[in-house]
């Protein structure tokens, strides 16, 4: 009976919305890929859908799922799944319920209250199995609110020596969003209210940037070196083969620099809340600055995922939808240009990409497994834009994916799904969008939005907040507040202060209100980055080795592109420094760079190493000019990471990195990354000093230091 009622249902609802491509109040979304209503998803012959929402039915099959990506590569693309959802018969305790018209979206809220208890060990921790970087923002998206003291403990579990652990996932400093952590922690005291929390965090945060400031700054840009796991590793470096861990600390991130950025505004506020005085407002902002000015891509209209190559940076043709939907909540990116940013991004009609361009075909929810945390932060900027339009399709996107997959336990094989986030993701749409909780130091803000797809009434039961438990009760549609009280009493502004105790039920009403622009950019499964070339360097001439005939291949000369004809062409001549390398024109954007040939055109000084005494090595050079210069250090890869700090005459200028994994040339050397700095004429004293990393790592074998004239 119920299998009759489903096709039923399913072939009215594919009538009604045949051929409509706006959208209508009676579904949540539709485009020309699906159509999600309150209680079904349908997608061509595949639908999904909820009666009531304890249990979840779809008939996606594997071969069906399988068969979409055949153009792909058929031995690479293999898919594993589990059971189909249903609700355990008791509910999980000290978790709110939630309620609406939607059964479908109830459904999914319970699939993620259940699974994030679960996702609770012996310890009272949460199990740390993906990337820690998502799991930041899974505190910060929900499990703050939801289950503080389990985050509490999660996060104590990343510090070691009053910091916070660098070494869980790559190495820092090559790897270096640690950071987040902050983000995490200040999220758990405006949940808590917790004093000793707030002072312990602190502590960690300060001492965590402190030791980042010396290692990480870049003096040229203001920004923060070294790769990050935000979302994936890292970001579009997957594309750059060549690029070993020297060169990866030398790239400047979006993410890291955002997550920097974002802790000395979290700092301050903590100090503030402590009735601390301090400046490091004045930190966060001068790392906005850095980013809008040099992670800003005007042409394209949004954030460069990262700068890379050697001395002249050049930024990433990508961006990251994880870090850009950060520019809009915390603040990076101005009102105007964060409204321009979520209407201009290009997203597909199943979801917004880690990166975009991809880096292949495959939906977002299967490109790469964060995608959830990405999608329910882009969505909460759409929300904070006023974008509706934006965040319906968000919504959609997000909704799809968990009813047709996540209930399935439907994964690529061999990657496993982040439960967690993805969990975390879809309950922080019921608290920060649809309720609009927006939690502070002083209380809860709120600023609610429902699509005009999702009308009726809905309700949060239950909601733990510091010494209080909160009921909620939302009517109507819109982003505006008609009305809202506390225990049948209207409240002044939709603010509701920490110092309150017992149960309270707060009761809203909705109605339109001011939208921003509506508009949406949509891309479509053309747009791939293209591949990075293999180029072979000799003195005067390079040779591409995976050449393709009629590909669109582009010669960069610091960063100026001219067209090349052939797999085998000659440089052209130049006068000063000068980086060349070779990129892939594509129909919407250029692919990254190949390795460069650096053409230093005055022959490099050699400093042979010296002796170290107490960590610290004198070099004196002499030169003929002053101004800029480049350094490294030529070393044998004998140990696993070496760090430096380079000073020149008591001046910090920069840190360099000796890593195992760069490949050593014909003499058995590799080089370090290269910090530019700055030399008077004639005779300069050049302090190179180690750092002290962990003992799992091991000095590598410095053998002479190069100096190069700009």
């Amino acid at each position: 009976m119920i299998i009759i009622v489903m096709i039923l249902s399913v072939l009215f609802l594919l009538s009604a919305c045949g051929g409509r491509k706006e959208m209508s109040n009676q579904v949540i979304v539709q485009n020309e890929v699906f159509t999600l209503t309150g209680d079904s998803l349908i997608e061509d012959t595949v639908f999904a859908y909820a009666i009531k929402p304890d249990r979840i039915e779809t008939n996606i099959t594997m071969n069906r799922l399988e068969s979409l990506y055949l153009h792909v590569d058929s031995a690479k693309i293999k898919f594993v799944h589990g059971r189909p959802w249903h609700m355990r018969q008791s509910r999980p305790t000290m978790m709110p319920e939630y309620e609406s018209n939607q059964p479908l979206i109830d459904a999914l809220y319970n699939m993620s209250v259940e699974r994030i208890t679960d996702a609770i060990d012996g310890n009272g921790q949460f199990h740390v199995t993906h990337n820690i970087s998502r799991l930041y923002c899974s505190i910060y998206l929900s499990l703050a609110a939801l289950k503080p003291h389990q985050s509490m403990a999660t996060l104590k579990s990343m510090v070691d020596r009053d910091s916070i652990i660098m070494q869980r996932e790559g190495q820092w400093p090559v790897v270096s969003d640690h950071i987040g952590w902050a983000t995490a922690a200040w999220e758990v005291y405006k949940t808590t209210g917790d004093r000793d929390w707030l002072a312990y965090s602190k502590h960690v945060i300060e001492k965590t940037l402190n030791i980042n400031s010396q290692v990480l700054q870049d003096n040229n840009t203001g920004l923060i070196h070294g790769a990050g796991y935000t979302t994936s590793r890292p970001l579009g470096v997957r594309r750059m083969t060549w690029m070993g861990y020297n060169d990866l600390f030398a790239c400047m991130s979006l993410g890291n620099n955002i997550l920097t950025a974002h802790a000395y505004a979290i700092l301050g506020d903590m100090c503030d809340e402590m009735g601390i005085e301090n400046t490091y407002d004045k930190d966060a902002q001068r790392l906005k600055d850095a980013i809008n000015q040099h992670l800003w891509n005007e042409d394209k209209g949004f954030y460069s995922s990262f700068l890379y190559g050697m001395a002249i940076p050049r930024k990433s043709p990508t961006t990251d939808n994880t870090s850009q939907a950060m520019c809009v909540l915390w603040g990076i990116a101005d009102d105007e240009r964060a409204e321009n940013l979520i209407a201009n991004t290009p997203v597909s009609n199943m979801g917004v990409n880690v990166t975009y361009p991809a880096n292949n075909p495959l939906e977002p929810y299967f490109s790469n497994s964060s995608w959830a945390t990405t999608q329910a932060l882009w969505n909460l900027s759409a929300a904070y834009t006023r974008n509706e339009n934006a965040l319906r399709r968000g919504l959609g996107a997000l909704y799809r994916a968990q009813a047709l997959y996540q209930s399935r336990g439907i994964h690529l094989k061999d990657i496993r799904i982040d439960e967690l986030g993805t969990s975390a993701s879809n309950v922080a749409m019921v608290l920060r969008v649809l309720m609009g909780m927006n939690f502070k130091p002083e209380g809860i803000e709120f600023e609610p939005m429902v699509p005009a797809g999702m009308p009726g009434k809905k309700s949060l039961k239950g909601l733990n907040y510091r010494k209080a438990v909160l009921d909620f009760s939302l009517e109507g549609t819109g982003n505006d507040i008609a009305s809202i009280t506390d225990n049948g009493k209207p409240l002044e502004s939709a603010f509701l202060p920490n110092d309150i105790e017992g149960h309270h039920h707060i009761a809203i009403t909705l109605q339109e209100g001011k939208r921003s622009t509506q508009k949406v950019t949509i891309h479509h499964d053309e747009v791939i980055l293209p591949l990075t070339p293999d180029v072979v360097w000799s003195n005067d001439t390079g040779r591409i080795v995976d050449y393709i005939p009629g590909t669109p291949y582009r010669l960069s000369v610091n960063g100026k592109l001219t067209n090349l004809d052939d797999s085998v062409f000659v440089l052209p001549k130049t006068e000063g420094y000068t980086e060349f390398s070779v990129e892939i024109e594509g129909k919407y954007v250029n692919g990254f760079m190949s390795k460069p040939l650096l053409n230093f055109h005055l022959t490099p000084q050699i400093a042979f190493f010296p002796k170290v005494e107490n960590d610290t090595a004198v070099i004196k050079v002499c030169v003929a000019q002053g101004g800029d210069f480049l350094m490294d250090i030529g070393y044998r890869p004998t140990g696993t990471l070496d760090v430096r700090k380079v000073a020149v005459n008591s001046h910090p200028m920069g840190t360099l990195v000796m890593a195992s994994r760069n490949v050593p040339d014909p003499n058995g050397l590799a080089y370090s990354n290269m910090a530019r700095i700055k030399m008077l004429k004639g005779d300069n004293v050049i302090t190179i000093s180690q750092l002290r990393l962990p003992k799992s790592f091991t000095p590598c074998e410095p053998v002479h230091v190069r100096i190069i004239k700009l």
